[in-house]
């Protein structure tokens, strides 16, 4: 392609298998993309589909949406034809994303092709392994026809994203529950602590009306806050990781199941 730096951002011209390596993507999503009507259709030359900068930067938008777990469907609503936001849901980063809507497409229903895009390149192998740690489940669906069920899109990117450094799905699926086990004791404290400090630290009447009311903006903050603690916990804690080995060795920590010793 004319006026290409190779797979780098000044690149203003891609065939298909370079916007796929670009975009990180497989050839045939973006094919699938373009049958949906989710990505404009390339121009032509010479014979040869020609992709611009806007097809990547496209692709990209779709990939954040999905991140966090919005359908298809929903994406195409929200991007337009045009590529842009047609919606206040398509503030895309922003936490307006946590909202009802968001927490809604959170669990998704698909069938085998829109398994195999999500999946990407676990997709066959991981499949039974991802229905046996429960990420996925075999249902029937209004047709009578087999879908598959998965209860949450983000949850089981990210085990897929944990597979990519060496986490087992099983071991991810573990982190999952606890993480949802000890935010769920979380927010109960906080939503206590705000009932007991009504009229007082906290400007509001703590009724179940109240809170529905402000409801949208909690989950927004939620989701901003708890992202931003997590990631730089986490990463104050692989820092203290040989302090935390030896706390393990000497059965510190309580996992809920027998641990084997790597020793």
């Amino acid at each position: 392609m004319t006026d290409m730096t190779a797979n780098g951002p000044g690149a203003s011209e891609y065939s298909l298998s370079e916007l796929a390596r670009a975009a990180d993507v497989p050839a045939r999503t973006i094919r699938y993309y373009q049958s949906e009507g989710l990505l404009p259709r390339p121009s032509r030359r010479s014979g040869q589909a020609v992709y611009d900068r806007l097809h990547l930067e496209r692709l990209r938008s779709i990939g954040a949406l999905q991140s966090r777990g919005l359908r298809l469907q929903t994406i195409r609503q929200v991007l337009g034809e045009s590529g842009e936001p047609t919606s206040d849901v398509a503030d895309l980063l922003g936490p307006e994303i946590a909202g009802a809507a968001w927490l809604a497409t959170s669990a998704r229903t698909l069938d085998e092709g829109e398994l195999a895009d999500l999946l990407g390149d676990a997709y066959p192998d991981q499949v039974g392994s991802l229905v046996s740690v429960g990420y996925l489940e075999r249902r029937l669906g209004p047709d009578g026809r087999g879908v598959w069920y998965c209860a949450s899109v983000p949850q089981l990117r990210g085990a897929l994203e944990l597979r990519t450094v060496g986490a087992d799905l099983e071991l991810s699926a573990w982190a999952s529950d606890e993480l949802r086990a000890r935010l769920r004791d979380m927010s109960e404290l906080f939503v206590g602590r705000w009932i007991a400090e009504s009229g007082r630290l906290y400007r509001g009447t703590a009724t179940r009306e109240d809170f529905d009311a402000k409801l949208e903006r909690l989950r927004a903050v939620a989701w901003q806050s708890a992202a931003h603690v997590m990631a730089e916990e986490m990463g104050r804690a692989i820092q203290r990781s040989d302090e935390i080995r030896e706390r393990v060795d000497a059965g510190d920590f309580d996992f809920g199941a027998n641990v084997e010793s790597t020793e």
